[in-house]
C-alpha cells in the first residue's frame, strides 16, 4: 500500500513539473534576479526630420515621405513600398494603413501586405487622418471662413458624416480603438474666457455627449476602459463614458510624459518624478534607481524603463547604456524591444 501511495505521488510531481507552465514559472523565479538584455539586430536609415515610427501590428512602420517599410520584431523588411507624399499624415488600425496627402488632398490605404487597396480623392483642406478600428476613417480639415470640422468616411471614400463646429479651434481627434468611438477637442473664447469643448461621438457620427470646461487646453487624450481620459500641461480629467462622473487631478509640476500601462495611467513629471493613477484618480508615486527617466513601456509584466541613452528594469535592475540619444522604444511580441535612434534602430531581447 506505501509503496502504492508512492508511485502515485510520483506520477502527480511527473505531471506537474512535466507543465510548461509550472516550468515556466520555476525558470522566471530562478532567474529573477539574472536577466539578460541582448542585443539581436541592428538596422539603418536615412534619418531626416519627416521620419515617422509608428507601431503596427508585430512590429513597426517607417516613412519618410518617399518609402513606406513595414518592419517585423525578427528586423525582417515585409514590404517596402515606394509613395511619395511631401506633406503627410498617417495612421493605422490592425488591418490598414492610412496615408493622407494634404497637398493633393488625396488619401492611401494600403494593406497589411504593403499592397495600395483604394486611394480616395477628398475636397477638404485636411490637416490629420485619424483610422477607425472598422475601417472607416476622420479627416480634420480647415475652410477659408475659419471654420474647422471632421468628416468621417467609410473605407470605400463614401462620405458618412460631416460634423462643423462654429467659432471652435479643434486642437484634438482621437479614436476608441475598442469601440471606434471618437473624441473632438475644441478651444473657444466667450465673453474673454478659454473655455475647452469635449464631443464624443458613436462611430456613425452621431453626438454621444459634450461638455466643457474653464481654463483647460488638452495636449492628449486617451481611452481606458469605459473611461476617457484628458490631459492638460498639469491636470487630468477620468470621465466616464455611460455617465456623467468625473475625477480631476490637479498635479505640482507639468507633464512630460504619460501613457497608459496595465490599467493604470504613467505620469513622468518636469521634475522626473513617476507617478501612477488608478481608473477611480487614486494616485501613487514610484522610485525607480534610475535618474533622468524619459519614458516606461512594458513587456511580460516587466516595466522597462528608459532615459535619453539607457534602458533600465527595475524588477531586476538590470540596465544597458548607448552611445547615442533614444528617439523612441517599441515593446513588441514576447520579449522583443525596439529601440530608435537617428539612422538607426536596435533589436533587444529581454531573456
Amino acid at each position: 500500500m506505501k509503496k502504492n501511495k508512492i508511485i502515485i505521488i510520483s506520477i502527480i510531481l511527473i505531471i506537474i513539473f512535466m507543465n510548461p507552465k509550472t516550468i515556466n514559472n520555476i525558470k522566471s523565479k530562478i532567474n529573477n534576479s539574472k536577466v539578460n538584455i541582448e542585443e539581436k539586430k541592428e538596422i539603418s536609415y536615412g534619418y531626416s526630420s519627416d521620419t515617422s515610427f509608428i507601431e503596427y501590428r508585430d512590429g513597426f512602420l517607417m516613412y519618410d515621405g518617399k518609402s513606406l517599410k513595414y518592419i517585423d520584431n525578427e528586423a525582417q523588411r515585409e514590404f517596402d513600398l515606394n509613395i511619395r507624399v511631401e506633406n503627410y499624415s498617417i495612421d493605422t488600425n490592425n488591418s490598414n494603413i492610412y496615408l493622407l496627402d494634404k497637398i493633393k488632398k488625396e488619401v492611401y490605404i494600403i494593406d497589411k501586405k504593403g499592397s495600395l487597396t483604394n486611394k480616395v480623392n477628398i475636397k477638404e483642406n485636411a490637416l490629420m487622418i485619424k483610422a477607425l478600428y472598422n475601417d472607416d476613417f476622420l479627416i480634420h480639415y480647415t475652410t477659408d471662413v475659419d471654420v474647422e470640422g471632421v468628416k468621417l468616411y467609410s473605407y470605400k471614400g463614401k462620405e458618412i458624416q460631416d460634423i462643423s463646429i462654429p467659432q471652435i479651434t479643434i486642437n484634438l481627434v482621437d479614436v476608441d480603438k475598442d469601440a471606434s468611438n471618437f473624441v473632438i477637442s475644441g478651444i473657444s473664447i466667450k465673453d474673454d474666457r478659454l473655455y475647452n469643448n469635449i464631443f464624443y461621438y458613436n462611430k456613425k457620427g452621431e453626438l454621444i455627449f459634450s461638455y466643457n470646461i474653464e481654463n483647460k487646453v488638452f495636449v492628449k487624450t486617451m481611452f481606458l476602459d469605459d473611461k476617457l481620459v484628458l490631459v492638460d500641461p498639469k491636470y487630468i480629467e477620468i470621465k466616464d463614458l455611460d455617465n456623467e462622473k468625473v475625477k480631476k487631478i490637479n498635479l505640482d509640476e507639468e507633464i512630460q510624459y504619460i501613457d497608459i500601462i496595465n490599467d493604470e495611467i504613467v505620469v513622468i513629471d518636469s521634475n522626473k518624478n513617476v507617478i501612477y493613477i488608478d481608473k477611480v484618480g487614486k494616485e501613487k508615486n514610484k522610485e525607480y534607481d534610475i535618474k533622468n527617466i524619459k519614458g516606461i513601456k512594458n513587456i511580460e509584466n516587466q516595466n522597462i524603463v528608459y532615459t535619453d541613452r539607457s534602458i533600465y528594469l527595475p524588477k531586476n535592475k538590470e540596465k544597458k547604456d548607448f552611445t547615442k540619444d533614444i528617439l523612441d522604444v517599441f515593446t513588441i511580441h514576447d520579449n522583443r524591444v525596439i529601440v530608435v535612434f537617428r539612422g538607426y534602430v536596435k533589436f533587444l531581447s529581454i531573456d
